[in-house]
């Protein structure tokens, strides 16, 4: 009877011991991850998973962490740990049919503080020739972007300096050049790094010879 309670204390020990052999990662969603740290660098916490030491080494963000705390007790905070990728300024490079550039563009978009969405502007410039009649156009307007992750709605309102070399058209005028107003009511997919960017919605036009309401934009780019 006596071996039998030994062996019952002994297995226990060796189960409280094993539990307490690993390291443990607190996550700012509310999971814990079971594990063995292998490397903490600047940004990232490399680790295998408790269950499988033989398997992959796995990454996290330290942003998304509260804290680590090792197998002997010693706890590390990351609760005030900034992300990068929320930090990181958007930039954008496209080029637009129609639009705000209203007919062919390339332009620079950016937000003005360290954020993937909020207030940005744009600048760009536009042009197309043939047959003897030539099209000039430079677009600039402020933007504000709402919404997160790789989704966004943009709100805008710019005006654009137009040349257009022929004088019979109805926006330009005798004069042949003409500042128009500009809106845009825009879905933008912009990833959260870098990659492939697309813009596509409705952008009015208005000038004092007429509004245009049902003008609309599309835009292929890079995000940076």
């Amino acid at each position: 009877m006596k071996k039998l309670i030994y062996l019952v204390l002994l297995f226990s020990l060796i189960g409280v011991a094993g539990a307490q052999a690993q390291d443990k990662i607190y996550k700012k969603d509310g999971g814990v991850i079971e594990a063995k740290i292998i490397e903490i660098g600047s940004q990232e916490v490399k680790y295998k998973v408790f269950a499988n030491l033989n398997g992959p080494i796995y990454t996290v963000n330290k942003s998304d962490l509260l804290n680590i705390k090792y197998e002997n007790g010693t706890v590390e905070d990351f609760s005030t740990a900034v992300s990068t990728q929320q930090t990181k300024r958007a930039q954008n490079v496209y080029v637009e049919i129609l639009g705000q550039g209203l007919l062919f563009s390339a332009n620079y978009d950016t937000r003005f503080s360290n954020k993937r969405n909020g207030l940005g502007g744009r600048i760009g410039f536009g042009g197309i020739g043939g047959s003897g009649d030539s099209f000039i156009s430079i677009p600039v307007s402020l933007n504000y972007l709402l919404g997160n992750g790789k989704n966004f709605f943009e709100i805008g309102l710019g005006a654009t300096y137009a040349s257009l070399s022929t004088n019979d058209d109805f926006f330009f005028g005798d004069g042949g050049s003409n500042v128009i107003g500009t809106m845009a009511f825009m879905y933008r997919l912009q990833p959260e790094k870098t990659g492939f960017s697309f813009r596509g919605g409705i952008t009015p036009i208005f000038s004092s010879d007429g509004f245009v309401p049902y003008y609309f934009g599309l835009s292929l780019g890079y995000t940076f």
